[in-house]
């Protein structure tokens, strides 16, 4: 599947005793594939595909970049730049966000 569309984001990763992970993720690869939700809206299907090296911890914050998964069955237009969004792992946000570009 080519994926083309997707935006450059900065993550706040909540911690353990703030509700979100427990565990770091990696934020390359495609490997963590989580929602992001814009002001209570739709889940947005999206695959990390670059970031920091080296995984992140919980409370650790991040510039990444997500590929949109279900494009064009999905509407990403709320992923504008600015937006602020959660991470969405099941119906547990794990994190906070904006959107620094489109890509």
């Amino acid at each position: 599947m080519s994926i083309n569309h997707g935006v450059e984001v900065h993550l706040q990763f909540r911690t353990d005793a703030e509700g979100g992970r427990t565990q770091p993720v990696s934020l390359i690869a495609g490997k963590y594939r989580p929602h992001l939700q814009v002001q209570g809206g739709q889940y947005l299907g999206v695959a990390f595909i670059d970031g920091p090296t080296e995984s992140v911890l919980p409370g650790g914050e991040a510039n990444a970049t997500a590929a949109f998964v279900y494009e064009p069955n999905v509407n990403y237009d709320a992923l504008v730049e600015g937006a602020s969004f959660e991470v969405m792992e099941g119906a547990k946000v794990v994190a906070t966000g904006h959107v620094l570009r489109r890509t």
